[in-house]
């Protein structure tokens, strides 16, 4: 599962119910401080790379269009030297540029959300955390009277995050049934294969209307 899983499924968590099931409450108060900690570590990373990457992909659609109006300057170039051939090629170039640009600018936009979600679980996660710590001491002792009174012990091999990881494969069972759906749908080799056929005869028609539009605006 991904950090931002991780995250929600810390965030969410019940504190006392992962106590009531630690073995040792003591200790396993502790590694729950140390395993929150490192998810907020992990969190504040991941933050730090996506923000990188956002300033790549913006780097990159800035590119982009620089490149697209430099096709776009070629094209025009060979229209007025009557090369309809090199004009299409141009044309060509700057369709698949514009079409970059748009794959890019919609990562760049999905990147955005991310690292708004990932920003909000980890503020959230730090002020649990920060609250966890403040009680640490109390929560010990309490689920320690707490075993004491009852008389019972832990299960054997029991963790306070067992529950975190079952609620993990889930959402990983999730994500496996949205991958499955794609292929339910359709989408065999055969399929992509007509799908790119018929969009190279889409894109043939879209530079010849371009190339028509470019020459109408020369004159």
């Amino acid at each position: 599962m991904g950090i931002l899983g991780r995250l929600s499924t810390l965030i969410k968590s019940n504190v006392n119910d992962a106590i009531d099931s630690m073995q040792d409450p003591g200790k396993g108060i502790d590694q729950m401080v140390r395993d929150m900690d490192e998810s907020a570590r992990e969190a504040r990373s991941e933050v730090a790379r996506c923000l990188a990457e956002e300033k790549r992909m913006q780097r990159r659609i800035e590119v982009l269009d620089a490149e697209a109006k430099n096709w776009e300057s070629r094209a025009a170039t060979a229209v007025r030297a009557a090369d309809d051939a090199l004009a299409r090629e141009a044309l060509s170039r700057k369709a698949a540029t514009e079409s970059e640009r748009v794959e890019t600018a919609k990562a760049l936009q999905e990147q955005s959300v991310y690292v708004d979600q990932l920003t909000a679980g980890l503020r959230a996660l730090e002020a649990r955390v920060k609250d966890v710590k403040m009680r640490q001491g109390t929560l010990r002792e309490k689920a320690r009277a707490a075993k004491r009174g009852s008389g019972l012990g832990g299960t054997s091999g029991t963790t306070a995050f067992d529950d975190f990881e079952r609620m993990s494969s889930r959402i990983d069972a999730v994500e496996a049934e949205a991958t499955l759906g794609d292929e339910l749908t359709g989408r065999t080799a055969a399929s992509l294969e007509a799908e790119r056929r018929l969009g190279a005869l889409s894109e043939k028609d879209t530079i010849d209307d371009a190339l028509a539009a470019l020459k109408k605006t020369l004159g």
